[in-house]
């Protein structure tokens, strides 16, 4: 049954008490909107959309990058067992990329690592050259070892504290955790009532050792294009979303892919709070989705709306655009609401 194992959690949480009401609050739902070709829907306005919250129409309010959207909190967490050496050496030169093109000059950036624990290198902050220079510190841990959930549930935790911000955690890893101590579903519940985008990118740590051998010179400096004073050039295309049922599909069976296998993480994080997943080998291809995920960030419209129906549980969203044919919509498939007054 589609949403069983969050609707089962939602009716633990309810029945605790039966006369349980919560507060309503502003639920947030970035939203990026594109053509089947992958070009970005750009001059959309508040009566373009719609948004349906358990099938309830809801009155949103949209800004865009155009008209003034919230500022981006993120959180990068990096893998960093011994067996993501090679990646880490690649993931070093990237650091001074994040700043120009994903939070602005409005926006911070953190950082952490995972392996064997949780370590942070850098609060959010909106100094780009101490961002990079986190990044120069990454260094690996025990060798196969990435507590990823963990840290996406401490990155949480961080950011829900924050006001006014998107809140987005970026995760450059392989796409399996090894050793966490926090439950995938306890993290998606969690990621989805702050308000947190989570997107990844992946690698695998196998791949990545073979390739790093064969790297020409050229492919292993590619990051020096984006020195200071060197703009980055335009991606080449925009990622293309989800389909509405195949997020639906992957929310609702979280628990099932945990028990079948644990190499499927990243993709249930992404799909279930609204991101996307790139896959990566060598630099340029690390560079790229880089780009190509400050163009999403940057060009998002940010729907805002109190739910009529505040009720404990998870709710289904649903997010429309009037008036336009053959049109791709990504956004949160939904969010919960855990606490009370």
């Amino acid at each position: 049954m589609k949403y069983a194992s969050l609707l089962a959690l939602a009716g633990i949480l309810a029945a605790q008490d039966p006369r349980f009401e919560v507060q309503s609050r502003v639920v947030l739902v970035p939203a990026a909107v594109s053509d089947r070709k992958g070009k970005i829907l750009e001059g959309l306005q508040s009566s373009d959309f719609s948004v349906l919250d358990n099938a309830r129409p809801q009155k949103a309010v949209v800004d865009s990058f155009a008209t003034g959207v919230a500022p981006i909190a993120l959180v990068v967490a990096v893998q960093a067992s011994g067996i993501s050496e090679p990646a880490l050496a690649k993931i070093r030169k990237v650091g001074a990329m994040i700043q120009p093109l994903i939070t602005g000059d409005r926006g911070c950036g953190a950082l952490l690592q995972f392996s064997e624990r949780v370590q942070w290198l850098q609060e959010c902050t909106k100094d780009g050259a101490a961002l990079s220079d986190a990044f120069d510190r990454l260094s690996t841990g025990d060798h196969k070892t990435a507590r990823m959930i963990d840290a996406v549930r401490e990155a949480v935790d961080k950011l829900k504290n924050g006001t006014n911000f998107r809140r987005v955690i970026l995760l450059i890893s392989e796409s399996r955790d090894r050793g966490s101590q926090t439950d995938l579903e306890a993290a998606v519940v969690a990621a989805n009532a702050a308000d947190v985008t989570v997107y990844a990118l992946t690698y695998s740590a196998f791949r990545m050792g073979w390739a790093t051998k064969g790297a020409s010179r050229d492919e292993e400096e590619s990051s020096s294009i984006y020195a200071p004073g060197n703009p980055p050039p335009t991606p080449d295309r925009y990622p293309r979303p989800t389909p509405t049922e195949q997020r639906v599909d992957i929310l609702g069976g979280i628990k099932e892919a945990t028990r079948l296998a644990n190499d499927r993480v990243t993709e249930e994080l992404a799909t279930s709070t609204g991101g996307f997943v790139f896959s990566f080998t060598k630099q340029k291809g690390l560079e790229d989705s880089i780009q190509k995920l400050g163009t999403e960030l940057q060009t998002q419209y940010v729907l805002s709306f109190r739910p009529e129906a505040a009720t404990v549980g998870f709710h289904k969203l649903e997010v429309r655009v009037r008036g336009h044919k053959n049109i791709q919509v990504r956004s949160r498939p939904g969010y919960w609401i855990t606490e009370g007054p």
